[in-house]
């Protein structure tokens, strides 16, 4: 009777209270990817067409160039403001909609609730295309179509947020359990009953979670895109740095910082609120 060889890693803790894994067998190929890793990293740093003693030469700077940037001003708050409220109705408005459109394109890309099963795989090549566009490049197009200002920022920024919710609230609905929605086609339910009493509510949590991930991904787009002619405050960043407004410029910053850091700490209240 042969002897049956244990090959999965044996913990091994030394003197100094650290853990070693005894078969090296489980940890060559991590090994032979930091050392890749740390080779490419160089090859790729020697390569660059960039000047290091120059940029050594200039790190002694540094020190003075912040201290004159770093001047806050919170009294070009009231300048500042309405355009973050035009970031904040971009970034809202283009959530909302790309979500509406999301959760019916998503209806035809689930597979166990799709009613044409050739849809799917055609739905997932395009909307693979659309997010490997960045929404950059769409709002710089619909700029050049509709000219500067929010609305092309809208309309951008759904494009791409669109193919993002329509791709993952399909995963969402497809983890619904097949047999509940057996149990309701049983019942003589049409889809549209079945969606809306099984697949949505079975799937709501993570779709919330989805909308404020996304939420969150077109504030900070909507932000950046005012530098290239989308309005908000984006622009008054780009204008202020531009006429060395340093003080306007990073109140505008610390406002997004500060918007954003609430709006976590409001998401993990109300995701803590829903698991309860």
């Amino acid at each position: 009777m042969s002897a049956v060889v244990d090959e999965r890693p044996s913990l091994v803790i030394n003197s100094k209270g650290k853990i070693r894994i005894g078969n090296p067998k489980h940890t060559r190929p991590f090994s032979l990817f930091l050392i890749f890793f740390t080779l490419l990293c160089i090859a790729l740093l020697i390569a660059m067409p960039f000047d290091w003693l120059k940029l050594l030469s200039r790190i002694g700077n540094m020190g003075r160039s912040l201290s004159f940037i770093m001047t806050l001003d919170l009294s070009e708050v009231d300048l500042v403001l309405p355009y973050f409220y035009e970031t904040l109705c971009v970034a809202i408005l283009s959530t909302i909609y790309s979500a509406i459109l999301g959760i019916f394109l998503a209806v035809f890309m689930a597979k166990n609730i799709t009613p044409y099963k050739f849809l799917p795989p055609i739905l997932a090549a395009m909307f693979t295309f659309i997010r490997a566009v960045p929404n950059f490049i769409w709002v710089l197009l619909i700029l050049v179509c509709l000219g500067i200002g929010p609305i092309p920022a809208i309309y951008g920024i759904c494009i791409h947020s669109m193919a993002f919710f329509a791709r993952s609230f399909a995963h969402s609905f497809e983890e619904v359990d097949d047999g509940t929605l057996e149990a309701l086609a049983s019942t003589g339910s049409n889809r549209i009953k079945v969606f809306f009493s099984a697949v949505l509510p079975s799937a709501l949590t993570m779709l919330i979670a989805w909308l404020t991930v996304n939420f969150e991904t077109n504030f900070q787009g909507a932000s950046i895109l005012g530098m290239v002619g989308a309005g908000g405050i984006g622009f008054i960043i780009s204008s202020s740095f531009g006429s060395y407004k340093y003080g306007r410029a990073w109140a505008a910053i610390i406002l997004v910082v500060a918007f954003t850091y609430f709006f976590e700490i409001s998401f993990n209240a109300l995701k803590k609120r829903l698991s309860v």
